[in-house]
């Protein structure tokens, strides 16, 4: 990726609101190396402009302030419903690299559904929310399609009732999704997370069916991906790459294979696999993939800040129903046993009661100084509490992992939101 700015050009970021400033020599200089009384008269034009961008801002304004009272509405927001659902944690494919547990064998019980039911209409009854989030997981949730059958009939019905938005959210390997399954779930709003773990021979190398040892796994995503394309209309499709150095140098084919996708109804997450050692990364040709991904006009998700969210799991109004009835937040977690637990389903009522101790420690506003002193907080929003808690006596940031200096992010950064709202016909 190339991070050069023409001569005589400098760019500066703005973190607390995203906005860019490409400034030349003249204004640099004046920024850098005057008060703002100087810079005022010397350049009133350059100086409103640093005002209306918030890179002037009051001696009183506090930006850190400002967003942690953001985060923390978004964190209390009631107006959305997540419920996350394990429909099973077994799975076809048996990928190297996963950290969940897997259990033969385990689905979605019916008097869970059942009391998954109450609890959707219970919290509506306690304070009505707009939009209801239905997102599966495992497991391969596709692996146990009449659980999604079952809590989607009774959602979208739910729904319709009252008024609500619905979501249907899936994280999937895809090799299982037929067209019969499409057919069925195209009528709703749709988001999916779909993996390629590189190009075909890599991927297959990987993502393999012990009941199917010849399968072209790699081949079935791509058909599958094709479907969602070209018959789910309200979509957003995020295909996520999970790189090592050989994923990385087959790129161009992975690009290839997945150019007809709309540029407008999703983008590409590119993430290291994370037993890979960052020191062991290509980083030429992980820099390279990024500017590919650019240069073909996908939206690439590499670390994107600012966040605009925080993680579902820190929502207060969110809940991941595992198979069983066991209650979680996060679902990047390697157990979901009763060690594990946040709290317990009561089958009769559909009440989620939280076990105080862990629930506490999971909302509780645990975010160092460090943190929200430094300068990429405003865009950052920190670590969530499941990363501090398991890295108490360590300093960790996005940086740690990503392969990029300041200078080489906020370049791949202004890409990227220069790409966003070419998409969105936004005037830059």
């Amino acid at each position: 990726m190339d991070e050069r700015l023409a001569p005589g050009k400098h760019l500066h970021y703005n973190a607390y609101n995203n906005r860019f400033l490409l400034l030349n020599d003249e204004c640099h200089d004046l920024f850098v190396g005057c008060e703002c009384a100087e810079i005022e008269a010397r350049s009133p034009l350059f100086y409103q402009k640093m005002v209306d961008n918030e890179f002037v801002v009051p001696d009183d304004f506090d930006e850190a302030e400002v967003i942690k009272y953001v985060k923390n509405r978004m964190q209390h927001d009631s107006t959305w419903y997540h419920v996350m659902i394990n429909t099973t944690l077994d799975c076809n494919l048996n990928c190297w690299y996963c950290y969940e547990s897997r259990i033969a064998g385990s689905y979605l019980k019916e008097d869970v559904v059942e009391a998954i039911k109450k609890n959707i209409k219970l919290e509506y009854t306690r304070a009505r929310f707009n939009t209801l989030k239905v997102s599966f997981f495992g497991g391969e949730p596709f692996f146990y399609f009449k659980g999604i059958k079952d809590v989607l009939s009774f959602a979208e019905e739910f729904c319709k009732e009252n008024d609500v938005e619905i979501i249907a959210d899936f994280t999937t390997n895809a090799t299982l999704i037929t067209q019969e399954q499409i057919d069925f779930i195209k009528k709703y709003r749709c988001h999916f997370q779909i993996t390629l773990d590189g190009d075909r021979a890599v991927h297959n190398s990987i993502k393999k069916d012990p009941s199917k040892p010849s399968a072209d796994t790699y081949q079935q995503t791509i058909d599958v991906l094709r479907m969602i394309n070209a018959e789910i209309p309200n979509r957003w499709v995020a295909v996520r790459v999970n790189f090592d150095n050989r994923t990385l140098k087959k790129i161009d084919e992975i690009i290839a294979d997945i150019d007809f996708l709309d540029r407008k109804k999703g983008y590409v997450i590119l993430k290291k696999v994370w037993q890979i050692p960052k020191d062991k990364v290509d980083v030429a040709l992980l820099h390279e993939a990024v500017q590919k991904f650019f240069d073909k006009k996908f939206l690439l998700d590499y670390y994107i800040m600012p966040k605009g969210h925080v993680c579902f799991a820190e929502r207060h109004r969110e809940v991941l129903f595992n198979y069983d009835g066991k209650i979680f937040k996060c679902s990047t977690i390697s157990s979901f046993d009763e060690d594990n637990a946040l709290g317990k389903l009561d089958f009769e009522t559909g009440h989620v009661q939280w076990h105080p101790t862990p629930i506490a420690y999971w909302q509780k506003y645990l975010l160092p100084k460090d943190c929200i002193e430094c300068k990429w907080f405003p865009a950052c929003l920190g670590p969530c509490n499941k990363q501090l808690l398991a890295h108490k006596d360590e300093k960790i940031g996005t940086f740690d992992a990503i392969n990029m200096d300041t200078k080489e992010f906020l370049m791949y950064s202004l890409k990227y939101h220069l790409l966003q709202n070419e998409l969105l016909d936004i005037p830059t």
